[in-house]
């Protein structure tokens, strides 16, 4: 049995106790949600694990089975309900990109400090004095960021009510149509064993009747299909001037690289590494790595020549 099935504490696990849900805390260590209700009892409790103070709400049920994954993603939730500028409040600088990436990079480095045990003190007190300097924009952003959130779970709430009805629909005319068919079966029989008609002119008018049914319950799932389709409207967002892209100047200060299109044909992946089925699934190709390659290899080539 794995042990992220398993609680460290009581050690019960999924094999044997099929309803066991573990939870884990903010330090991330984890106990089954008995062992929990055991030791907590009272308001905070140490964890088992490592004494840190903890309280009750502290313990959320676990999601991943790497606990270091759990753990930063609970701090990255908690940081970014702290570090929550939006791009847009770069405008005022100079370069707003880029002071965006230096921030976004800021916060990076914040949360793995906090994951992995480095510097967690003076980090600490660098995440309280940006609460403290930046307390109003936070709180702004917090509250901007709630009300795009609240809209996007009620359009998922009308999604989900859209598509029970839609599943209450279909299945409503799936019945009908099976009682309509019964219907008409049991017509036909009757027409059969009354005998006063052709035999050929009963088979064709129920043949006929069945046609007729058929279309118009295609008719009717066709329209459900398309209401399916439906998408409710985006977000709104403010519209801007239309992306124009210009490709980047490389200054390569050496011989011109070779496209990757002809570094096959010109045997310079004769000796790289074929890419695997999954490498290629993610987007990765042996020309890429190959063009790389050569291209730090004709860097600055011509640099000491020009001095």
């Amino acid at each position: 049995m794995d042990d992220w099935q398993t609680c460290p504490r009581c050690k019960t696990t999924k094999y044997r106790n099929p309803k066991l849900k573990l939870l884990v805390n903010v330090c991330g260590h984890k106990l089954c949600e008995g062992c929990v209700e055991t030791l907590f009892t009272r308001p905070s409790a140490a964890c088992p694990e490592c004494n840190t103070a903890l309280r009750r709400n502290d313990f959320r049920v676990q999601q991943f089975e790497d606990l270091i994954v759990e753990k930063e993603v609970d701090i990255r939730k908690r940081i970014l309900k702290i570090y929550n500028k939006l791009e847009d409040d770069f405008q005022s600088e100079s370069d707003p990109l880029r002071a965006y990436n230096d921030y976004l990079e800021d916060v990076e480095n914040i949360i793995w400090n906090l994951a992995n045990g480095h510097e967690v003190e003076e980090t600490k007190k660098q995440i309280d004095k940006y609460k403290k300097d930046n307390e109003t924009l936070i709180r702004k952003n917090n509250f901007k960021l709630g009300r795009e959130e609240a809209l996007v779970m009620s359009q998922i709430e009308e999604e989900q009510k859209q598509e029970e009805l839609r599943r209450a629909q279909a299945a409503l005319l799936e019945k009908q149509e099976k009682n309509d068919k019964k219907k008409e079966n049991e017509e036909f029989l009757n027409q059969l064993a009354k005998g006063d008609r052709p035999l050929d002119d009963i088979i064709a008018e129920h043949a006929s009747k069945l046609q007729k049914k058929s279309l118009l319950f295609s008719a009717s799932n066709s329209k459900l299909s398309s209401m399916q389709k439906e998408t409710f409207a985006p977000l709104p967002t403010a519209e801007g001037p239309a992306f124009v892209y210009v490709a980047p100047e490389v200054i390569n200060d050496g011989p011109t690289v070779p496209d990757m299109e002809v570094l096959a044909a010109r045997g310079y992946l004769r000796h790289v590494r074929n890419a695997t089925d999954s490498e290629r699934a993610g987007g990765y190709i042996s020309e890429l790595a190959c063009g790389r390659a050569i291209q730090d290899a004709f860097s600055a080539l011509y640099l000491g020549a020009e001095l």
